[in-house]
């Protein structure tokens, strides 16, 4: 079984079905969903759901959104202080946004090697390969 690391821009595309990435990223979700695809989070994620669903207007949907991704069977690995430190030092060396360093973080720390994003960023990262959602397969 594939495990792969979720971007939380999957989760809130396939919400806001996003007219590029919403069914790509729902087949994602129903890989995970189905037990086809093994997914895996940071305990931020979330949080980064959550605040972009806000940010769309979609405040009121959060509670039921989280509870959705919780029902998935995702693995969600905790963001340890020294974690938080790392990424620091790696948002320094790459530029890269430092939530995105927190999860390629935690992904090296757990050896989770693929993310599936449409972020681009996690490209550079040397021990991250970045999965397109319309490129996803099972």
């Amino acid at each position: 079984m594939r495990r792969v690391f979720l971007d939380s821009n999957v989760f809130f595309y396939a919400k806001a079905m996003d007219r590029v990435y919403g069914r790509p990223c729902a087949e994602v979700l129903k890989s995970v969903a189905s037990g086809e695809t093994k997914g895996s989070i940071s305990a931020l994620v979330p949080l980064e759901v959550a605040n972009a669903m806000r940010k769309f207007g979609l405040g009121r949907r959060v509670r039921d959104e989280v509870k959705a991704m919780f029902s998935l069977g995702l693995e969600v690995h905790p963001l340890e202080a020294s974690d938080s430190l790392e990424a620091a030092d790696v948002a320094g060396e790459t530029g890269a946004s430092p939530y995105d360093c927190a999860h390629a973080v935690v992904m090296r720390r757990y050896g989770i090697k693929d993310i599936v994003s449409a972020d681009r960023d996690f490209e550079r990262f040397g021990w991250v390969e970045r999965v397109d959602p319309k490129a996803f397969r099972a």
